[in-house]
């Protein structure tokens, strides 16, 4: 039995000379989360529109939900979700006509169509706007509402870009509350690309960093923080500023760099060796009043910049909204041809 429900095996996309994506190969467990990061222009929403079979691949395939991306579009259409950064609609739709015609677009039962929009409808804390015409909503309504959408093929795996760019800290909560609550509930395995790194550090259990239309790094954020680098952060807090305890440290060999901001001091030190003592020591002996002093865990940006080329000079991605009958002309279009 395949453990897996994403397998990308060597997707590349050309655009001109240029190579958005470049043999990217990696793996995601079913019923897990998996978050895609990068710089602007890493690769990172090229992938996801070649796994969601939006655009196809110059070079290699994936493997959706057990359908092949080349191979099967419309069966990977039909067990997955997906939700773009700006979910549009038709602003003279209500709420449930909405749903209605996106339920006829994945060809829903007719008699299971009720069951699935109440359902969704709960789920996202929309079923008291039935009736309310989409035109009105707010930012943080429309993406309830793009999930909303994107959960009526009752899909093995959903695709989020950017869920929570440019939500309120209430409805940046309410969405991650959500998609936990998937994951709990049905199983749902989640892939989302986002900038908002305190998101996907608080969703996601494995990660993968995008460079130059590469994944660069992929593991745990956990090992990427013991792995990323080869030294440590610490952090100490003095009652005031106290230049010779700055002076006494920078003459520590193993310890890098010594940052004072007031009374608060920022000591990078070489891995491998336990400098704590010796900072105290030599802290107490220059008549520093210690208030703390621990270890600086290195957030999911430290790691991501330090893994990065910072001069990337990749193919911008163009984000736009989703409109849900995109998906689909695409779809017959291709079929046609």
């Amino acid at each position: 039995m395949n453990d897996f429900a994403v397998d990308v095996r060597g997707l590349s996309k050309w655009y001109g000379s240029l190579k958005a994506v470049d043999n990217v190969s990696f793996k995601v467990q079913k019923g897990s989360s998996f978050g895609l990061l990068g710089l602007n222009g890493a690769g990172k929403t090229t992938t996801f529109k070649m796994m969601v079979s939006l655009i196809r691949p110059d070079n290699g395939t994936a493997v959706i939900a057990g359908y092949d991306v080349v191979k099967s579009p419309m069966m990977v259409r039909s067990h997955i979700g997906y939700v773009a950064e700006n979910p549009a609609f038709y602003s003279r739709m209500t709420t449930l006509e909405t749903l209605r015609y996106v339920c006829r677009l994945l060809d829903v039962p007719v008699n299971d169509q009720n069951r699935r929009i109440d359902y969704v409808l709960g789920l996202v804390g929309l079923m008291d706007k039935k009736n309310t015409l989409v035109g009105g909503y707010s930012r943080g309504m429309r993406h309830r509402l793009g999930l909303a959408q994107a959960l009526l093929s009752e899909p093995q795996v959903l695709f989020l870009d950017e869920p929570t760019l440019g939500l309120d800290p209430l409805g940046a909560k309410n969405m991650r509350e959500l998609i936990q609550r998937l994951r709990q509930e049905k199983e749902v395995t989640v892939l989302m690309s986002s900038h908002v790194l305190p998101e996907v550090e608080a969703i996601c259990d494995m990660v993968g960093i995008f460079d130059h239309g590469r994944v660069i790094a992929m593991d745990t954020i956990s090992n990427l923080r013991s792995t990323a680098s080869d030294s440590l952060n610490m952090e100490m807090v003095m009652a005031e500023p106290n230049l010779q305890v700055v002076q006494a440290l920078q003459n520590i060999p193993g310890i890098n760099q010594v940052k004072a901001t007031g009374g608060r001091l920022s000591i990078n030190v070489v891995k491998g060796q336990d400098l704590r003592p010796r900072i105290v020591q030599a802290a107490v002996a220059n008549q520093g009043q210690v208030i703390s002093f621990g270890l600086q865990e290195s957030s999911l940006e430290d790691i991501l910049l330090r893994l990065v080329k910072n001069d990337a000079g990749d193919l911008p991605e163009h984000r736009s909204g989703f409109m849900p009958a995109s998906l689909f002309r695409w779809a017959r279009k291709t079929r046609r041809a």
